[in-house]
C-alpha cells in the first residue's frame, strides 16, 4: 500500500466514526478532544507503519482497542515528549493525576470543574471583584463636583499640569508670572487633597534626610527650569 492509499483508508475509518466509542473513556471536559484527536493520531501512525513495514493491515477492533488505551494514558502523545511537564506545565493532566497539583478556583471566575476533579473547591472572589464600588463612584461625583466648581483659569491649570506642561508653559499660555501660576497650582492641589483626606506633608522631608534649603516652590521651579 502506498502512503496516499493508507492515508485515505484511516481517513475513510474516521468519518466513518469507528473511533467516537473511545470518547466516552474522557471524562475530563477541558482535554477530552485534544487526548481524542492524540489517541487518533497515534492509532494512525500505528495503521501506517504496520501496512507499510510490515505489510499488515489492522482491522477495526484492533485500532479501536488501541485508540483506547492511548486516550487514557496520558504518558503518550503523538509527538513524544521528555519529562521536562514536571518542571514547567503546573497545569498537565499528569500533575492532578499525581496528586502533586491543586488548583483553587476563584469564584465567579471559573464555575466548571477542573482538571482536578468535580470538588468546586472556591477561594472566594479576587478583591478587584469583591470591593464595593460605592467609595469609588462618589469620589468620582465629589471630583467632577468639585472640578465644576473651578474658574476657566483654574481649569486650565489643573488640565495642563496633568498633560505634563512646565508652570513656565502654563504662565505664557495665561500671559501671567511663573509665580503666580504656582502659587495658584498649589492652592488647588491642597484644596483637593483636603477635600479627598490625604494629608500633604508641606515641610520637604521626604523619607530620608531633610532637604535643606530648599522648599517646595523652589523645587518645583527649579525642576520646570530643568
Amino acid at each position: 500500500m502506498t502512503q496516499e492509499q493508507i492515508n485515505k483508508q484511516f481517513t475513510a475509518k474516521v468519518k466513518a466514526g469507528i473511533f467516537n466509542p473511545v470518547r466516552r473513556y474522557l471524562t475530563n471536559d477541558h482535554t477530552a478532544e485534544d487526548r481524542w484527536q492524540d489517541a487518533v493520531a497515534q492509532t494512525w501512525w500505528m495503521f501506517s507503519w504496520y501496512a507499510t513495514d510490515k505489510g499488515k493491515v489492522l482491522d477495526d477492533g484492533i485500532l479501536v482497542h488501541s485508540c483506547r488505551q492511548r486516550a487514557v494514558d496520558l504518558d503518550r502523545h503523538f509527538v513524544p515528549a521528555d519529562d521536562t511537564w514536571r518542571n514547567q506545565d503546573v497545569l498537565d493532566p499528569r500533575a492532578y493525576r499525581n496528586g502533586k497539583v491543586e488548583v483553587l478556583r476563584i469564584d465567579g471566575i471559573h464555575e466548571d470543574g477542573g482538571a482536578e476533579g468535580d470538588r468546586g473547591l472556591h477561594v472566594g472572589f479576587a478583591e478587584a471583584l469583591a470591593s464595593n464600588p460605592a467609595r469609588k463612584i462618589r469620589s468620582a461625583i465629589d471630583l467632577e463636583s468639585w472640578i465644576g466648581e473651578l474658574s476657566h483659569r483654574d481649569r486650565y491649570i489643573m488640565e495642563a499640569r496633568m498633560a505634563g506642561y512646565s508652570l513656565g508653559q502654563i504662565a505664557a499660555d495665561l500671559e501671567v508670572s511663573t509665580s503666580n501660576i504656582f502659587a495658584r497650582a498649589k492652592a488647588l492641589g491642597l484644596e483637593l487633597a483636603a477635600r479627598a483626606g490625604v494629608r500633604i506633608d508641606l515641610t520637604g522631608r521626604g523619607r530620608g534626610r531633610p532637604r535643606k534649603g530648599r522648599d517646595l516652590e523652589a523645587a518645583l521651579l527649579e525642576a520646570d527650569a530643568a
